[in-house]
């Protein structure tokens, strides 16, 4: 045993407290062993070992594993969905071909030909161009709807070019440009440049240069307008001596000696759209419509006149004419007119809707934009018919201002529209006169 008899009271604790710690670790830590799994046999995977591929016995079939469907990958491109056509066989008068006419277009079955109605359809797959020396190309359309009117051609001596056929090709919304496609030959040398010119009443619709490249012409273009109406445009190609290089010069005057003296030489022919019905339909619309249009404007100027001389205690003239008289009173507004009052009863609240609200409101049904039905077949008259209702709101100011000032009445805020160059009653009658001058203009435009 040990004596601790020579060490100090203080050296005797340090002592006992060393001797302390083993035990105290032995309490307060957790000794006890990790328990030991013991696995199964059977559960114990063996060893994977290489060993070389055998194949299975014959008439033993190997098994195999079942393996979840795994989805094929998204193509990011779109796939080309096929177009649908119909094709319609015009003269070069606009008049329909005969039934089993022959047309410039192939499919698998053969040549298209036109059918007992005024259109056939064919679907666009597998649709070919066929030129005059019997090449096929591929008819490559965007998808869609597309209609295709192929107009025949009457052949001509003494031109540039001898078409067969020129088609105008157009999808039925108008998503996509319209393109021209021309078939014939030409006696011109390659490289030669054409002017392509497409007009309706000696009005430039599209155009664009083309080359010939061989004896078979064949050309595709892209137009760029982008509204069609039916009837029959002046198609026109031409060599202008001025672009030929003095090089070609004596070669192509032996083919045309006029070009010597600087003459364009050119070929004129027509391309047709829709059949003559559709033609003789639109063009009844368009002259329903300008009428419509023109009755209501001198309506509404003699309604207004009416009801201003009434305001300043006057009878109008125009009463006076039976025909503008009866217009007047058919007029939905008419009745307006009898409640207005005049001099001091002069009613200024239900005047002021007339003016600002009930007119503005009807004419915008003629002078809003897209109104006008075929814009391109008359683009004057459609530009005029803008000015014209503009001309109509600013009349209808003046006259407000004329019966105001007539009564007394400070002018209102909305009737300030005349340039002040003028006193009102002045500028108020060159007003009239401008609009007489626009009624006059779309008449002769539409009814010439």
């Amino acid at each position: 045993m040990l004596n601790f008899s020579f060490l100090n009271l203080s050296d005797r604790k340090l002592w006992l407290l060393i001797l302390a710690i083993p035990l105290i670790t032995y309490f307060l830590i957790d000794h006890q062993p990790a328990p030991t799994v013991i696995i199964p046999p059977e559960q114990v995977a063996p060893l994977e070992l290489d060993k070389p591929e055998v194949d299975p016995p014959s008439g033993i079939t190997p098994s195999v594993e079942s393996v979840s469907p795994i989805d094929p990958p998204i193509d990011p491109e779109p796939r080309w969905i096929p177009f649908q056509c119909k094709i319609r066989g015009l003269t070069a008068a606009g008049d329909l071909l005969p039934e089993g006419t022959g047309l410039p277009l192939e499919t698998a079955t053969g040549t298209v030909r036109t059918g007992a109605s005024d259109w056939v359809e064919v679907a666009g797959e597998g649709l070919q161009w066929t030129t005059p020396n019997g090449t096929q190309i591929p008819v490559e359309l965007p998808a869609g709807r597309w209609i295709l009117d192929c107009t025949l051609q009457k052949p001509l001596a003494d031109v540039p070019v001898q078409l067969a056929w020129a088609i105008l090709a157009r999808e039925e919304e108008g998503r996509f440009p319209a393109r021209l496609v021309l078939s014939g030959t030409t006696p011109l040398p390659d490289g030669m440049r054409l002017l392509v010119k497409l007009a309706y009443q000696d009005r430039i619709l599209d155009g664009g240069f083309e080359t010939t490249e061989s004896e078979s012409l064949w050309w595709n273009r892209e137009l760029v307008s982008d509204s069609w109406f039916a009837g029959c445009l002046a198609l026109s190609i031409e060599l202008d001596p001025s672009l030929i290089r003095e090089s070609r010069r004596s070669q192509l005057e032996l083919l045309w000696p006029t070009i010597a003296r600087g003459e364009i030489w050119s070929w004129q022919g027509s391309i047709c759209i829709d059949d003559p019905t559709e033609a003789r339909r639109q063009e009844l619309e368009i002259t329903r419509w300008y009428a419509e249009v023109l009755e209501e404007v001198q309506a509404c100027r003699d309604l207004l006149l009416v009801a201003g001389a009434e305001a300043r205690g006057k009878r109008s003239l125009v009463l006076r004419d039976p025909e503008r008289s009866d217009r007047i009173y058919e007029h939905p507004l008419a009745a307006t007119i009898d409640r207005l009052g005049r001099g001091k009863s002069f009613d200024y609240k239900r005047w002021r809707r007339l003016i600002d609200e009930d007119l503005p409101q009807r004419w915008s049904q003629w002078s809003a934009a897209g109104k006008v039905p075929y814009p391109h077949r008359q683009p004057a008259a459609a530009k005029n018919v803008a000015l014209l209702f503009g001309v109509l709101v600013k009349y209808s100011r003046l006259e407000s201002t004329v019966v105001y000032e007539t009564l007394g009445k400070p002018r209102h805020i909305n009737d300030f529209v005349a340039n002040f160059d003028w006193p009102p009653v002045t500028e108020r009658k060159q007003t009239l006169s401008r609009l007489r001058n626009f009624i006059e203009a779309i008449r002769e435009s539409i009814w010439k």
